[in-house]
This record gives C-alpha cells, structure tokens and sequence, in this order.
C-alpha cells in the first residue's frame, strides 16, 4: 500500500510531528485542571463502583465467572474505555485540526496516530489500578501477561481503522459524528464490559456474535492476559476478533488514503 512507502527522512519527521501533535493534545486534556492525570484513574473506578450498585441494589445478575466482580467490571471498562476514548480522538481528529489542514501540508495520517496519545496514557494510569485491585481481592497475575501489548496493539487497530472511516466522510457529512456516541453508549452493552461472555457462551447464536463484534473477542483476550486461569473463549474465536480488527484497520486507512485529498475542500 502506497501510504506505507516513505522514506527514512520522511520517517524521522514524521515522527516528530505525532510528537509535536500528541504532546498538544495532553497539554490540552488536562490544561487548567486539578487533578490532571488522575481523572485517568478516578473515571474507570467510580463506573466501576456505579454497576457494582447497580448488580447489587437494582438488577439481579449473578456472576458465574468465578472472580471478583470488581475484577470483572473494572477489567472490561479499563478495556472499553481505551478502545472507545481512542475511537472517539481519531474520528474527530481531522475537524480538530481543520485550521492546520487548511494551511499546511504534512501526511494527514499523522493526526489519526497522534489522536490516540491521550487514551493510551489514561490506559496505563488505569492499568496500574487494576494491579492494585488484584493484589488487594488476591487475584494472580496471569501468566499471559507478555501478551498484553498485543491485545493493546489490536484494541488500538480497530479504533483507529473506525475512526478513520468516520473521519474520512465526517469532513463533509457532519452527521456521521452522531454516529460516534451510538457506537460507544450502544457497544457498551453489547460486549461483554461489565459481564463475561459466559452469560451467553452456550447461545446458538454466538459464533455469529463473535464475528460481528469484534471487541468481544478482544476483551475476553484482554482479561486473558491480566487474570490468572481466566479462559473463555477458544483460540479460534480470538483469532477471529484479532483478523477483523486488523482488516477493519487496513480497510479504514485505505478509504482515508483515498480521501484525504479532498479534506482541504470541505474544512
């Protein structure tokens, strides 16, 4: 693919530019605030602390995991909220830098990398809480933890691929960015965050759900590699979440590949 072709110069500016580009976008995020990085910390713990309430004083769902649900719940929106902050940066990415688009040229594709900056840094402020959870309730490391910078690399495959299909087309239809907020309140109950998928393993229709949805796959690969002993979902079904997020990814770059000559019309 052509936009993979550059050479070792345009390489190092390239990656002086997402930089440039990721180090603006965190000064932005927590300018003027307080707490400033531990909002990364106190987001995921207080959702947390709202469905625990909620299984326990509203709803009656059981846990038949076999882990604490605190482990189950925090471990799935720490996973959500890395795909879902990452997806939302990259598909308001070009609109956000409309006026630098407008006067100057540099791969646009370097915004779509650089929007994910602030996501990953909430990502690992949170994983440190997850450790601490699990020393607290007992809970072993899994053994699979080596292969957790890899179910990260996926989860930010596909968010990235999605967002740029947004905003590919958001440019000049405004009304694909409510598509953004549907994804994200909608796709959180429909994959397993603050459940396990074996609540509906067993379904005829799972397979098919697997497929569909990719992030099911990948957050029970994510509390695969974070869990000791916890396995859900067979290799295949895993594989299959990993193969459909990385050609969702390629797919999205390749429509914004194909489309991003065309911003500076619309912006």
């Amino acid at each position: 693919m052509t936009f993979f072709n550059i050479s070792s110069f345009q390489f190092s500016k390239s990656i002086e530019l997402f930089l440039i580009f990721s180090k603006r976008d965190l000064s932005v995020r927590f300018k003027q605030t307080s707490l400033g990085m531990i909002w990364a910390i106190i987001r995921p713990i207080s959702t947390m602390f709202v469905f625990l309430f909620a299984y326990k004083n509203v709803t009656n769902i059981s846990n038949i995991s076999g882990y604490p649900i605190q482990i189950v719940i925090y471990s799935g929106i720490l996973f959500w909220n890395l795909f879902a902050t990452s997806f939302q940066s990259v598909s308001n990415s070009i609109l956000i830098s409309s006026n630098l688009i407008s006067k100057v040229y540099f791969p646009r594709m370097i915004i779509l990398f650089s929007a994910i900056a602030v996501s990953l840094i909430d990502f690992l402020f949170g994983l440190l809480v997850y450790f601490v959870l699990a020393i607290y309730f007992k809970i072993n490391i899994s053994a699979y933890i080596f292969l957790l910078p890899i179910v990260i690399l996926v989860t930010l495959f596909i968010s990235i691929g999605l967002g740029a299909l947004i905003a590919s087309f958001s440019v000049r239809k405004r009304d694909l960015l409510q598509v953004i907020p549907i994804i994200v309140q909608y796709g959180f109950f429909v994959t397993p965050i603050v459940y396990t998928s074996l609540e509906f393993y067993l379904k005829p229709w799972f397979k098919i759900y697997t497929f569909i949805n990719p992030l099911v796959g990948l957050v029970e690969f994510f509390r695969f590699t974070l869990i000791s002993g916890y396995q859900v979902l067979s290799l295949t079904e895993i594989l299959i979440s990993v193969f459909s997020s990385f050609s969702i990814f390629i797919f999205g770059l390749s429509v914004f590949h194909f489309k991003k000559d065309t911003f500076v019309d619309h912006l």
